[in-house]
């Protein structure tokens, strides 16, 4: 990117100047240029005043504008780059220094260096039309220093088994044996002047003079030093986070951003580039053993060493080992592409965002595919949220948990009652699909009609009725079975309240009298909801998954409610956050949704459901003398079995979940089964 900026604005020195006057942002070519500057392609050393001064001025230029973002503490935004998209990233960045280094393994000095989007795609065609033309002794020097730091890397650094056996961790290090002994071979054997090798050449030596930048110029590339100083960050991130992860260390991204800012600022009078993290130098300084800081504070005083005194003994050193030793150091992140296998069995989502991060940077760049890729993961958290789960809940055996019927066996729906959990916060994108999906699950069409079930047959199987007492242990409990014949009166269940605390009890257990099957042990809510189904009087919403709703949110519930109602359906929330609640408040409550529809926990509005259905019962069905409670003879007093006619109970009481009910006598007139 910074090569597209000097290339554009780094022209013959009268048309410098003449930037100051184009205005911010502008992309155009400077006015002032003679038809012959225009067409022809620039000189680099021609013009080197001028691109020293282009890019002095971009480099204080991104230096700006990181400090300001990092004074701003804009790095908080760094969260919207997920760990597979950093992946992603950094693999697709290691492809490029990858590629970038073939011209001087191959020796291929006619290659072109291609900028912008599919420029792997134009290099890896030139490359291969090209290769006919290798130059060999610089392909046996590649040869020689690949195979030697191979060798070096996987027999003895990342050996665990010569690494035991040492008396304490000595890496190798290859690298350096590489620049020295190829520096020595370089300089005896002649390479450069005899055999053409490409090598370093001229060092100058000394540290350049200060020098303030031209600042009347910055405002010509405003957008592209932002542009540069976004993806200059990105990249150094990138490497901060993979590196934090493997080594288990915190970073501040909003430091990172004042870091890179000054250095940049500092860079600037000293006619330094824009830094940013060095994708193939931290792959080579990690392979190296180093982990922390004074790994870079040592390299920073070799290169000042080399530059002030020993510049000259570097000269004669071929550039193909160091292209080599930077294709070495970037196999363990090229690596990184297997990842896929193993997210691809966790999350076809996750693995979308490292593919899509992949591709968009090997194949636009790094700039573009940058964008695209924090895009594409933005976009991924709005299809999750968009269509979410739509779970119906049931009460856990038992308990006053509610769990998911679908996951949890032993989770029963409570007769009448709908519990519906949306998970996911409600709002503009996902309104009309939690309607949709709330109508289905009530049997609710579009058009607000209630579907009923199919009816309950009038003749339900004989069951037997075993009732053992869970206070003496599940072993050696007594039991009694009563035979019924007929079950006549069959009314809905109505679960009766129950407390956190778990208390042995009763349990009740129901078998047909003709299976010679053992009986099993289930709850009274599970036996009911499984063989007396009723149709949906109430609806509770849990809305625990909620994180927030917005104004069309409120007002999808709202309308959700008016059809419930007009239904003769009645709709409650729980476990509403403080946010809705405040948002329901301020929207205005309704005659169908108002306070008194909302509830603390799922259970509340489950009892309070109960607790009405049972009034309204009270008042439909007619009364019935009192009966005397005997204390021996008594019969199940729950809804859900009327009478037992001669059937005796031994046991006072019974289980319905986690309440202990008394039984009673039936009365003397009950009917025969």
């Amino acid at each position: 990117m910074t090569g597209k900026v000097v290339n554009r604005y780094a022209l013959p020195t009268r048309s410098v100047a003449a930037a100051s006057f184009l205005p911010a942002g502008s992309n155009a070519s400077i006015p002032g240029l003679t038809d012959s500057i225009a067409t022809e392609e620039t000189d680099v050393n021609s013009h080197l005043d001028a691109r020293i001064r282009v890019v002095v001025a971009l480099t204080m230029a991104v230096g700006i504008w990181q400090l300001l973002m990092g004074l701003l503490g804009l790095g908080y935004l760094t969260v919207y780059l997920s760990d597979q998209l950093v992946k992603g990233f950094t693999t697709g960045s290691a492809f490029h220094v990858f590629t970038s280094q073939l011209k001087s393994i191959f020796g291929l000095r006619k290659m072109i260096e291609y900028n912008g989007a599919f420029k792997l795609i134009y290099t890896y065609r030139d490359f291969f039309s090209m290769i006919k033309d290798t130059h060999i002794p610089t392909l046996i020097v590649s040869i020689v220093c690949t195979i030697f730091l191979l060798l070096v890397k996987y027999l003895f650094n990342d050996n665990a088994w010569i690494q035991r056996r040492l008396p304490m961790r000595l890496p190798i290090p290859g690298e350096l044996l590489v620049v020295i002994f190829g520096t020595l071979a370089s300089y005896l054997m002649a390479l450069g002047p005899k055999y053409g090798v490409d090598i370093v050449g001229l060092i100058p030596l000394g540290m350049p003079v200060p020098q303030v930048p031209d600042l009347s110029i910055l405002p010509a590339f405003a957008l592209d030093s932002f542009a540069i100083a976004i993806v200059s960050f990105a990249i150094t991130l990138s490497l901060s986070k993979l590196y934090a992860t493997k080594y288990k260390y915190e970073m501040d991204s909003s430091q990172e951003l004042r870091a890179l800012g000054c250095s940049n600022i500092f860079g600037g009078f000293f006619q330094c580039i824009p830094s940013t993290g060095s994708l193939g130098r931290t792959a080579v300084q990690t392979s190296i053993g180093g982990e922390t800081q004074i790994v870079s504070i040592i390299s920073a005083a070799f290169v000042m060493v080399v530059l002030l005194a020993m510049g000259h003994l570097m000269e004669p050193l071929p550039k193909a080992c160091l292209g080599c030793i930077i294709m070495v150091a970037l196999i363990g992140m090229l690596k990184q592409v297997g990842v896929i296998r193993k997210l691809w069995k966790v999350s076809a989502i996750d693995t979308s965002v490292f593919f899509v991060s992949l591709l968009a940077v090997v194949l636009l760049d790094v700039d573009i595919g940058l964008g695209v890729a924090v895009g594409w993961s933005l976009l991924t958290v709005v299809f999750r949220t968009q269509r979410p789960d739509v779970s119906v809940l049931g009460r856990a055996l038992h308990t006053d948990i509610y769990k998911r019927i679908d996951v949890y066996k032993s989770a029963a729906e409570v007769d009448g009652c709908k519990i519906i959990r949306f998970d996911a916060p409600l709002y503009f994108a996902n309104a009309e699909y939690f309607q949709q999906r709330v109508r289905s699950i009530s049997k609710l069409d579009h058009r607000g009609i209630t579907l009923t079930r199919p009816p309950v047959p009038d003749k339900p199987a004989a069951k037997d009725v075993v009732v053992h007492d869970a206070s003496r242990g599940s072993h050696d409990a007594q039991m009694e079975v009563i035979e019924m014949s007929r079950i006549v009166d069959v009314k809905r269940h109505a679960l009766p309240q129950t407390s956190n605390k778990r208390v042995p009890s009763a349990e009740i257990v129901y078998h047909p009298s003709n299976s010679s099957t053992s009986p099993s042990t289930v709850d009274a809510a599970t036996w009911t909801a499984d063989f007396f189904e009723q149709p949906v009087k109430h609806v509770v919403l849990d809305c625990s998954s909620m994180c927030f709703v917005d104004i069309n949110g409120i007002q999808a519930i709202k309308d959700l409610a008016a059809e419930c109602s007009d239904m003769g359906i009645s709709l409650y929330l729980a476990s509403c956050k403080a946010n809705m609640r405040e948002s329901l408040a301020l929207c205005g409550f309704s005659e169908e949704l108002n306070v008194d529809h909302l509830f603390v926990t799922v259970h509340d509005a489950v009892m309070f459901v109960i607790r009405a259905r049972r009034q309204a019962e009270k008042l439909r069905e007619p009364s019935l003398p009192e009966e005397e409670e005997t204390e021996d003879t008594f019969d199940m007093d729950f809804p859900g079995l009327s009478s037992f006619g001669d059937g005796r109970w031994s046991l006072k009481t019974a289980t319905f979940g986690t309440q202990t009910s008394p039984m009673k006598a039936p009365p003397a007139s009950a009917s025969k089964f």
